[in-house]
């Protein structure tokens, strides 16, 4: 190759460039000139040409050794314009890497910020922070004297730790299938009532905080066991809990109910939450979109969680039905409007061949 070029957007940053590495210092160095220039390269001297053309998109710089182009400055100023025409190209392709690249890492923070805050929360309450900084020498003791008085707190902390490290390899290895389109997905039988308690316990104590009482359907269906992948399931259902407890009013009713259908196997979760209005239903999926109550209630938000809990149940041939005002109940409470909603989880292609067509 004998013409090379390196490109900046209007920003200034670096979006791509061919230039061979003990050259990239001559665009620093850069002096407009309608002569070629000498280059020492490998202690020959070389002569070359470089130019330089910028537009709203960014700025080109256009280096050759072609002999054509060295000879005759008006043909390499056609070379010059030519280059210039692929700078919007250029500019745009590495702000779409850029974006797409920032929305996969923000789908990951999300969730292991949630579960970190989590871990520190439970720790704190019972080890307060100012009491080991006040007391450093003493830190051990302590810890010693907490343990001894409070051994079921103590010991259900602990168990709450080990869930939420547990969550976080979990988080971390389902993240890195979602990038993989290709992974594998190993689907084992599991009891989808004991799933689905596993990540509930969780949260049981922030439902406990907001006096939301939690029941779980314990009928037949409730027995089922699918195959599914246990690890993106839980992520699903992690995000589904923790908006749950964001966004359903306090003193309410969560129930979760498990129910075999004609076309699918339904989890249920029916809850007094944050209006919905008919517009949002298929917004509320989209990455980044929070409706007007959620930003009341939560202004730190990203709208990352729901957008998440679709993409993660594709894992499991299974998806997300939002159905609002599943009955009359309105709430009204620090001027948030509540009403009675139902998010479902469909998994399809389970339904239980045997019980349905001996109904």
């Amino acid at each position: 190759m004998s013409t090379y070029y390196f490109a900046i957007n209007a920003e200034g940053e670096h979006i791509f460039d061919n230039f061979p590495s003990n050259l990239k210092h001559i665009t620093k160095n850069y002096i407009e000139s309608t002569s070629p220039i000498d280059l020492n390269i490998e202690e020959l001297k070389i002569k070359a040409r470089i130019g330089k053309r910028s537009n709203s998109f960014g700025t080109i710089y256009t280096l050759t050794f072609d002999k054509k182009y060295v000879d005759r400055y008006k043909l390499f100023k056609e070379l010059l314009g030519f280059s210039i025409i692929s700078l919007e190209s250029l500019a745009n392709f590495h702000k779409s890497i850029l974006i797409a690249q920032t929305v996969k890492t923000e789908e990951l923070i999300h969730n292991i910020t949630s579960l970190n805050t989590y871990s520190i929360q439970n720790l704190y309450s019972l080890i307060p922070q100012r009491t080991l900084s006040e007391n450093i020498n003493k830190q051990k003791d302590i810890i010693r004297g907490i343990i001894s008085e409070k051994p079921n707190v103590t010991t259900d902390t602990l168990l709450k730790l080990i869930k939420y490290n547990l969550s976080m390899k979990l988080e971390f290895s389902v993240f890195e299938r979602t990038q993989n389109p290709n992974a594998p997905i190993k689907k084992i039988s599991h009891s989808i009532r004991n799933i689905v308690l596993s990540i509930l316990q969780i949260f049981v104590d922030d439902f406990e905080n907001k006096k939301i009482e939690v029941s779980l359907d314990s009928g037949s269906d409730s027995e089922r066991r699918l195959e599914i992948d246990d690890d993106s399931l839980f992520v699903s259902l992690f995000y589904l809990l923790e908006n749950s407890v964001k966004y359903c009013c306090p003193n309410t009713r969560y129930k979760i109910h498990f129910k075999e259908e004609s076309d699918c196997f339904s989890i249920s979760f029916n809850m007094i939450s944050i209006k919905i209005e008919t517009y949002e239903i298929a917004k509320l999926t989209d990455y980044g979109y929070r409706s007007d109550f959620a930003k009341k209630i939560n202004l730190e938000g990203k709208g990352i969680g729901m957008f998440r809990i679709v993409k993660t149940l594709k894992f499991n041939d299974a998806k997300l039905e939002i159905i609002p005002r599943i009955g009359e109940y309105v709430k009204i409470n620090n001027d948030i409007i509540y009403e009675n909603n139902q998010f479902k989880i469909k998994f399809m292609g389970q339904q239980d061949w045997f019980k349905i067509n001996t109904y």
